[in-house]
């Protein structure tokens, strides 16, 4: 059997100590090339640069810079860098959590999901701006060590939180649901025009549902979420006959 090929990834770009933490981890196991933005680009999701050209700079061995959003680069290594498709496409570790329905904004969570798509086995990484990267290490090459041994159903990923002080343990969790606040302000440039700036300062609020991410990292423990590509919602697709009577 060939040498295993891991993917390395994120969206705080390649300067971040995570993604460098996270491919020493990674090299454990397989032969890691790196492919990472070359500057923040949080909060992106699954955004494509179609509509502009992508640079690729080599920055060290098995190690590149793009000025393509997180998918691109995921799609560079698929498509152009690697030999052959990865077995793996591991994102982060991100600076901030990635809990409830931050996974559709997350350009770290749209990595794994983009790898997913094209057919490897993807994972994403996350941890509070507060927390100890350090304090990640242990478990993440448990998880990794180990996680070929839980298959999961096509096109799902494994969302993985980590909380701010040492983790008490892990959990398999579900999706919580959080609020923001402040999301949109308004503010005034130096020649009183007012101009807007997305995302206050206040943290977000969480439902903290028992047996949810935001519950089990806010508790001091490793939250490891499967998500689920498939964004149908089964409950209603069964009532077709319903559906047909009040659409025709």
């Amino acid at each position: 059997m060939s040498e295993r090929l891991i993917l390395v990834t994120n969206d705080d770009g390649i300067q971040s100590e995570g993604i460098d933490l996270l491919a020493t981890v990674a090299s454990r196991f397989g032969r890691v090339v790196v492919i990472a933005p070359d500057r923040n680009r949080s909060a992106i999701s699954s955004a494509l640069s179609l509509h502009s050209p992508i640079r690729m700079n080599e920055v060290g061995v098995d190690r590149y810079s793009s000025d393509g959003t997180p998918v691109d680069c995921v799609n560079l290594g698929f498509y152009h860098k690697l030999e052959r498709k990865p077995d793996w496409v591991l994102s982060g570790v991100n600076y901030g959590w990635n809990l409830g329905e931050d996974v559709f904004y997350s350009g770290t969570v749209a990595a794994a999901i983009e790898g997913c798509l094209l057919g490897a086995r993807a994972a994403a990484f996350s941890l509070t701006t507060r927390g100890n990267l350090e304090n990640t290490k242990p478990f993440l090459a448990t998880f990794l060590e180990q996680w070929e041994k839980m298959p999961l159903p096509p096109q799902t990923i494994w969302n993985v939180n980590f909380p701010q002080q040492v983790p008490l343990g892990v959990r398999l969790t579900g999706q919580d649901n959080r609020a923001y606040h402040d999301v949109v302000e308004q503010r005034k440039d130096p020649r009183g025009k007012p101009y807007y700036w997305i995302g206050g300062e206040s943290a977000p609020t969480y439902s903290r549902q028992e047996g949810c991410d935001a519950d089990a990292v806010l508790d001091q423990w490793i939250s490891v979420t499967p998500l689920k590509l498939d964004l149908s919602h089964p409950e209603v697709v069964t009532r077709r006959d319903e559906f047909k009577r009040i659409f025709g």
